[in-house]
């Protein structure tokens, strides 16, 4: 190999490593900024959808113009946020106050079974208050939700402004790209972008509902406490990969654990979710999703890793979306197409013309 390209590809590697240390940087500095965009994005993308669903609606030949659709969609969201913020407080509130009881329904618990291997054997549980605190728990549920109350405002001015821009995105890329196959590469790349991270945010919230929804009902049926809290949780952790979905059948199920007295209740409670979501996460979504995703698995679980040290919570949500837009943004160039390979789940990478 000549040495001159050597000391090109050197150059090309060494900044590009720079580049990612720089902008890794600013994601973490930026986080305040960053994250209530991201945020209102998301919110645009289901109330885009969901309006659109409405214009399609036909009443005798009439369809609902585009600003009431959007109003609709709206209004539907604000709703649905009012009715899930009451229930979480409700919830939260109750499961506080009986956290101290179910923390010595926990103690007696590991002291029975550990009394079946030695009389002398005992746990005092004050000694793991950190790690067993159920108040410190539902704290953290409660803070979680104040915060994103506390950036709701801003999130709410970002879908107003992203509203009114979206219309005149297609005016400012004929304005940017005046060469005709230029162009058309920018809006085949925009297109594929729209259709991918609708169709992942549309299965997704589909499938999370209907994963809260049985969670609910199981729940209800076992007679475990808080079942709405317990299905709504579900729904917001089935939007983080792999992990999501098994977080989401512990907590129910420690609590009927110490609810009860018998184990059946436990029992029932773990195989009946845990199946619940590997038929959803393993069969429906898969299906749902088809290859839109196309994302290697190794790559979502660094990616889980890498933006929830990033950006917590909200990072680990959108550590799909965010990936799943690297990599076809990656896949428009040649000369970064090979990482896009690598990214993809079959290597499967859509080519296209420099």
């Amino acid at each position: 190999m000549p040495q001159g390209l050597l000391n090109n590809r050197l150059v090309n590697i060494t900044a590009g490593l720079f580049l990612i240390c720089i902008l890794g940087w600013l994601l973490v500095i930026g986080r305040d900024i960053l994250i209530p965009l991201i945020i209102a994005i998301v919110i645009w993308y289901v109330l885009d959808t969901v309006a659109r669903y409405f214009q399609s609606i036909s009443f005798g030949g009439f369809h609902v113009p585009r600003m009431i659709a959007v109003l609709l969609a709206l209004a539907i969201s604000i709703l649905l946020m009012l009715f899930v913020m009451d229930m979480i407080a409700t919830n939260a509130m109750a499961l506080a106050k009986d956290a101290p009881s179910y923390q010595l329904r926990i103690e007696a618990k590991i002291n029975y079974i550990l009394s079946l291997f030695s009389s002398d054997m005992k746990l005092d549980m004050s000694r793991f208050n950190d790690l067993f605190n159920l108040e410190r728990l539902v704290g953290w549920v409660v803070s979680a939700v104040s915060g994103f109350l506390g950036i709701a405002s801003l999130v709410v001015i970002y879908i107003i402004f992203i509203v009114s821009e979206q219309a005149a995105l297609p005016k400012k890329i004929i304005a940017l790209f005046t060469d005709p196959q230029q162009r058309t590469r920018v809006n085949t790349t925009l297109d594929r972008l729209d259709e991918s991270i609708r169709t992942y945010l549309t299965v997704k919230t589909f499938v999370s509902i209907l994963t809260g929804v049985l969670c609910y009902t199981v729940l209800s049926i076992f007679d475990v406490n808080y079942p709405a809290f317990w299905g709504f949780i579900t729904f917001l952790l089935n939007y983080i990969p792999t992990i999501g979905s098994l977080i989401a059948v512990v907590f129910p199920a420690l609590l009927s654990l110490v609810q009860f007295d018998s184990y059946l209740p436990f029992l029932g409670v773990t195989i009946v979710l845990t199946t619940i979501q590997f038929s959803i996460g393993n069969i429906l979504e898969p299906y749902l999703m088809g290859s839109k995703l196309n994302l290697s698995g190794l790559v979502i679980i660094l990616a889980l890793a890498v933006w929830g040290a990033i950006w917590g919570i909200t990072g680990m949500i959108l550590s799909v979306p965010i990936m799943v837009i690297i990599m076809l943004l990656l896949s428009a160039s040649s000369t970064t197409r090979p990482i896009a390979i690598l990214l993809s789940s079959n290597g499967a990478v859509e080519d296209y013309k420099d």
